[in-house]
C-alpha cells in the first residue's frame, strides 16, 4: 500500500467514515486501537452525523486528517441534504467526496455479508429502498475500484486488519522523524561547540593582547 505520509509528526489523525448504526462497535474497535498505538483519532469520530453544526466538524476533521478509514457495511445509511446538498448521496458517501476531493489517502475495509444483522441492512419496505440500492453498489464499485479494500467479518478482524495495514507505515514515519531530529540536534551541538570555541579563543586573544600591552608591546 503506497500512501503519502505527514513526515511533521509522529502522531498522525484518523477519521473513520462509515454508517454509524450498524457499525458502531467496529468503529469503536479501530479508533480504540489507533489510540492505543499512538494515533489520533478525530473528536467527531465516532460519533453519528446528524446536524448542521456538525457538518463544518466533519470537513474541518476530514481536513486535519492524514488518513481518511473507511468502513463499508450493507447499508447505504441516511440521506440527509442539509448535510450532503442533494437527495442522492449518504453521509458516508458524501464524507468520501470530501476526502477524495481534499486529496487525503482512502483506506476502505468491506464487512462481509450478514443476513442476521438486525440492523446491518436497508429497510427492504422503505419507499426509496431500490433508489438506495443502486446508489450504494455503484458507490460500493467506485471504491472497489480506487482502493482495493479488504474485507471483514467483525470488529476484532477489523481492528486487526486497520492495524497491519496502518501502523508499521506510521511507526516508520515516526522513526525517520527521530532520527531527523537526532541530526538536527547534533548538528546544533556541533555548531554550539564552534561558537564555544571562537569565543574561548576571542578572549584569549584579548587577554594576550592586554597582557602584551601592559608589557608595552606593541
Amino acid at each position: 500500500m503506497q500512501m503519502k505520509i505527514n513526515i511533521q509528526t509522529s502522531h498522525p489523525s484518523a477519521f473513520i467514515s462509515s454508517t454509524f448504526a450498524d457499525l458502531q462497535a467496529e468503529r469503536l474497535a479501530v479508533a480504540n486501537m489507533l489510540r492505543e498505538n499512538g494515533l489520533n483519532v478525530n473528536a467527531l469520530d465516532i460519533k453519528p452525523a446528524s446536524t448542521n453544526s456538525s457538518k463544518q466538524e466533519i470537513i474541518a476533521g476530514i481536513k486535519e486528517s492524514d488518513f481518511i478509514i473507511l468502513i463499508i457495511g450493507d447499508r447505504f445509511g441516511s440521506i440527509l441534504k442539509s448535510m450532503t446538498g442533494n437527495l442522492n448521496s449518504s453521509i458516508t458517501q458524501w464524507e468520501y467526496k470530501i476526502a477524495k476531493s481534499m486529496k487525503r489517502p482512502v483506506v476502505a475495509f468491506f464487512k462481509q455479508f450478514d443476513e442476521a444483522h438486525p440492523i446491518g441492512h436497508d429497510d427492504i419496505n422503505a419507499s426509496d429502498y431500490k433508489k438506495k440500492r443502486q446508489i450504494f453498489e455503484h458507490f460500493k464499485k467506485t471504491v472497489a475500484d480506487a482502493h482495493n479494500p479488504a474485507y471483514f467479518k467483525d470488529s476484532a478482524e477489523l481492528a486487526s486488519k486497520v492495524r497491519a495495514a496502518l501502523i508499521p507505515t506510521y511507526r516508520n514515519v515516526a522513526r525517520a522523524v527521530l532520527g531527523q531530529g537526532e541530526s538536527y540536534e547534533k548538528r546544533i551541538a556541533e555548531l554550539e561547540a564552534e561558537v564555544s570555541l571562537l569565543k574561548s579563543q576571542q578572549v584569549n586573544r584579548r587577554d594576550s593582547g592586554n597582557i602584551l600591552g601592559g608589557l608595552g608591546v606593541k
